[in-house]
């Protein structure tokens, strides 16, 4: 068991420098953007909203998708039957959903607890992300 949680833990690592370089770049972009001492227009700032929660999005599909491979790959993990069905899997285990359809039968099912608090974490770090971009975008709006 020890071996297992050291595996998933050193999965967690991975998402957590994969969201922490994200995270960095992305700030210092809107940083960057916010430099120019313009107000945003509605649908400018409407555009950023949506573009950050569809890089965010998009990053957490590359976090289940380490998962799923994660799942798929190994060699005692014998009930995923399609990459597919992985990523299905690793999607609701990710979102604390569970909805229990898609299950793993081996001792390496504790991983998918981890891959929980995982999912938590990042999402949970990605909610305060957009309310940071949110505070920056609209400090500068009302403050000019």
């Amino acid at each position: 068991m020890f071996l297992i949680i050291c595996f998933g833990v050193i999965i967690i690592c991975v998402n957590v420098i994969l969201q922490s370089t994200v995270t960095v770049y992305s700030l210092k972009y809107l940083h960057k953007f916010n430099l120019k001492k313009q107000r945003l227009t509605f649908s400018q700032v409407i555009w950023q909203m949506a573009l950050s929660v569809s890089l965010l999005t998009l990053l957490h599909g590359a976090q289940c998708t380490i998962w799923a491979a994660t799942f798929y790959f190994n060699p005692n993990i014998d009930n995923l039957y399609s990459f597919q069905e992985a990523i299905y899997f690793s999607l609701i285990t990710f979102t604390t959903v569970g909805y229990g359809d898609v299950v793993i039968d081996s001792e390496w099912k504790i991983m998918a607890g981890l891959e929980a608090i995982n999912g938590i974490m990042m999402v949970g770090w990605s909610t305060a992300l957009m309310f940071s971009y949110l505070q920056i975008i609209l400090k500068k709006n009302i403050s000019e």
